[in-house]
């Protein structure tokens, strides 16, 4: 439990630290404050998963340009980018959640072994990736986060940054 919110308030740290750093003036019209929705930016997202009987500690950052930077335990950090099929897919399914309406879920191990994959975004969470409020985007997510558990060279949706 005590090593679970370590985990939470660290993502949540490294997920406020990216979305203060990528924020840069522009000069494209769309981004003037009158054309902005009231809605906060659902990136970064970041995607953790910790326990089960491998005993996973993986925390995934993923920007609004489809940069992942990768945590894993007893790996090195590293970055990749999403293919842009898979940008794509992540975009939609994180559009499609309900942010503004996400309570967050029980964060903690069911019991000893449980597998806990969660995501978060500056607009709402965290909340369990199965939970029904993250809908159809929750296989997205998983699958994510299962396509860079095999390393750099085994992915399919991302690619060496």
């Amino acid at each position: 439990m005590r090593q679970l919110l370590r985990v939470i308030c660290c993502t949540a740290t490294a997920a406020a630290m990216t979305a203060c750093g990528s924020q840069s003036p522009s000069n494209n019209p769309s981004d003037s404050p009158a054309n902005s929705s009231s809605q906060p930016s659902v990136f970064p997202l970041t995607i953790t998963r910790v326990g089960g009987v491998a005993g996973f500690h993986d925390v995934l950052v993923v920007t609004s340009d489809g940069l992942v930077s990768v945590t894993q335990k007893g790996k090195a950090p590293r970055q990749c980018r999403l293919t842009p099929e898979a940008a794509k897919r992540l975009t939609t399914a994180a559009s499609q959640v309900s942010w503004a309406h996400t309570t967050p879920g029980k964060t903690t191990a069911a019991f000893p072994d449980d597998l806990v994959t969660m995501v978060l975004s500056p607009a709402g969470g965290p909340v369990r990736v199965e939970d029904p409020q993250v809908g159809a985007a929750g296989p997205v997510f998983n699958e994510l986060v299962n396509d860079l558990n095999g390393g750099r060279s085994a992915s399919g949706m991302c690619t060496p940054a």
